[in-house]
């Protein structure tokens, strides 16, 4: 029997065929994967290690936080691109431990990972943030770029990340703001720029910002103000100016922020107030200005802030603070969670702080009562009449004296209420320890029928104020009647008969 013969091209296919999937076979068994994981870097060598949380297989960590430890990385590295071994990560946090370690955004790190929510960067030495740097970032909801040298913000350098909630850039060495660095954060809604060098906030610096409610500016070199810095907050609620170089302040500076509720202006250098600064800020209703240099206050400084309720004067220069000062918002600090300090001012004891007497009697506001209780002013009248002063204060702290409808069996206690203003603690570490003084009294220890009353000298603190009259100490008198009738003789025996005969005809 004749050999079946194969035909010429079919076997020519057969050997392709053969050859190609040994070919393949090859191929496999030299097969390397180009992408490190970067949760598992065994490499002690790598410039970068990370730590994930939840799994470290590929594209299963949720939570990573990696280390820089040596410097010289470059933005060309090929680590970057092994971050796509781990696109799924939503918590990225990148702290630096050498010097120089790193001195740019690896902005190619976050284009891989496609859920981020959060980013972190601490320690870097970066000069600047580029133009549009996070742009198109649309997961990320958090950023925070605390202490990394930051110099320079580029105009755009935040732009499009339209889920960007919270910026951090604390404690770097930012000089300036310009015009459109935050730009198309439709969302953001809390800003911080504490402990900077800012000494210049270029107008409408903010301008896109609408729905910010928290800007936190304290701890820079900020010198003057504008109200065109404040272009676009219109939902602005705080805003923190503390430990700035703020000196003067212009009528309507804040008249942009129609929402804002606090105001913190502590640790500057002001000392002189528009009569208008605050006009606009009508649901204000925390205002703190203390350790300034403010001397005097303008009439109707409040009138523009009716709903104030928490009211910070510490440690000033005031000489003066009268009802007519406080009568805008005289009613609000009477509330449960009012608040006002006038500590650590040169206060002379008169009848100009007579309204002390009948706040603290009205006060439903522990911290009100307190701090009046507690308030001291300088008695610079004659030594005799010092003396009776003395005795009457000794003598009504051992006899528990107290005005009328003042039984301590009968004063709420509201120090376990809630506090909507203040559930921080004043921050008093840098406080000065005051001691009373040979000529200071605590004032609510006077009663109100014995403090002078200067009728020679115009109130600067208001320009609508007038001569006080010589019936002014009986009208507050009226407000305030010693609850027994061995008080009134108490005073009257040891402070009547050496009162000089102008007081006696004064106060009748």
């Amino acid at each position: 029997m004749r050999a079946r013969t194969v035909p010429a091209t079919l076997l020519v296919l057969l050997i392709a065929i053969g050859t190609l999937h040994a070919n393949r076979r090859k191929q496999k068994d030299k097969y390397v994967p180009t992408t490190i994981n970067i949760c598992d870097i065994s490499d002690r060598d790598s410039k970068v290690h990370c730590y994930c949380e939840h799994s470290q297989e590929i594209n299963e960590a949720l939570k990573t936080e990696c280390w820089v430890f040596n410097g010289g990385i470059q933005k060309s590295d090929p680590l970057w691109t092994s971050f796509s071994s781990q696109s799924n990560i939503e918590n990225l946090a990148f702290n630096v431990r050498a010097d120089g370690g790193l001195d740019f955004v690896p902005s190619k790190v976050l284009r891989y990972l496609r859920r981020l929510k959060h980013f972190s960067m601490k320690y870097s030495s970066i000069p600047k943030i580029d133009t549009n740097t996070f742009m198109n970032l649309t997961s990320v909801q958090e950023m925070t770029l605390t202490k990394n040298q930051i110099i320079v913000l580029n105009k755009h350098a935040f732009n499009n990340l339209p889920n960007l909630t919270v910026l951090t850039l604390d404690e770097n060495k930012i000089k300036e703001l310009v015009t459109e660095t935050f730009y198309e954060l439709p969302v953001l809604q809390k800003l911080y720029l504490t402990n900077n060098s800012i000494s210049v906030i270029q107008d409408g610096a903010f301008r896109h910002l609408v729905n910010l409610v928290e800007l936190e500016l304290d701890r820079n070199n900020i010198v003057t103000l504008k109200k065109e810095c404040f272009d676009g907050l219109a939902n602005l609620k705080r805003l923190d100016l503390r430990k700035n170089k703020l000196a003067v302040l212009e009528s309507f500076t804040f008249t942009e922020l129609w929402n804002l509720q606090e105001l913190l202006l502590d640790y500057n250098e002001i000392y002189i107030l528009a009569q208008r600064t605050f006009d606009g800020l009508s649901l204000l209703k925390k205002l703190s200005l203390s350790h300034n240099k403010l001397v005097t206050l303008a009439g109707g400084l409040f009138e523009g802030v009716r709903g104030l309720s928490a009211l910070d004067l510490r440690h000033n220069k005031l000489q003066r603070f009268t009802m007519d000062n406080l009568r805008p918002i005289y009613d609000n600090l009477k509330n449960q969670n009012s608040y006002i300090n006038l500590d650590g001012n040169d206060f002379n004891c008169d009848c100009h702080l007579a309204w002390m007497h009948k706040l603290r009697h009205e006060a439903s506001s522990i911290k009100v009562r307190t701090s009046l209780e507690k308030f001291v002013c300088k008695f610079n009248s004659n030594p005799t009449l010092n003396a009776h002063f003395a005795y009457f204060e000794s003598n009504a702290i051992n006899s528990n004296i107290l005005p009328e409808n003042d039984d301590k069996s009968q004063i709420k206690d509201y120090s376990d209420e809630p506090d909507e203003f203040f559930q921080e603690e004043i921050d008093d570490t840098d406080e000065p320890k005051l001691t009373k003084g040979e000529n200071e009294r605590t004032l609510l220890q006077i009663p109100v029928e014995l403090l002078p009353c200067p009728q020679d000298v115009k109130s600067v603190t208001d320009r609508t104020y007038t001569y006080p009259s010589q019936n002014e100490a009986k009208d507050y008198r009226n407000l305030i009647q010693p609850s027994t009738a061995a008080a009134s003789q108490l005073i009257l025996n040891f402070a009547l008969p050496t009162l000089p005969v102008v007081m006696l005809l004064r106060y009748g």
